[in-house]
């Protein structure tokens, strides 16, 4: 739980949405996407056995096939190249 807080406190420093808005600061903002990224693949590993629905949704959102989906929580299993698949909300707000 403590590298998801980590990767909020990365989010909220690095502002992608402001780089996003900078055309001089594109290479910024691939390294945060990509550093976020690569946080995602390794927080669906690390929730796989508890969580088995939700990481295969976030290694589907990823676009990381099946093969690549197995518990190695190391750094670089993304490729700088590698292409995201199509984001949605993975838990639904709860509206009261």
């Amino acid at each position: 739980m403590e590298f998801a807080t980590t990767c909020n406190t990365y989010i909220e420093m690095s502002a992608p949405w402001k780089l996003a808005k900078e055309p001089g600061r594109a290479e910024a903002l691939d390294h945060v996407l990509f550093v976020l990224a690569e946080s995602l693949r390794i927080i669906a590993v690390l929730i796989s056995p508890i969580l088995p629905t939700p990481a295969r949704e976030i290694f589907y959102q990823l676009n990381v096939r099946e093969e690549r989906q197995r518990f190695d929580a190391t750094w670089g299993g993304l490729a700088d190249t590698h292409h995201l698949g199509k984001p949605v909300p993975l838990f639904p707000r709860i509206e009261s």
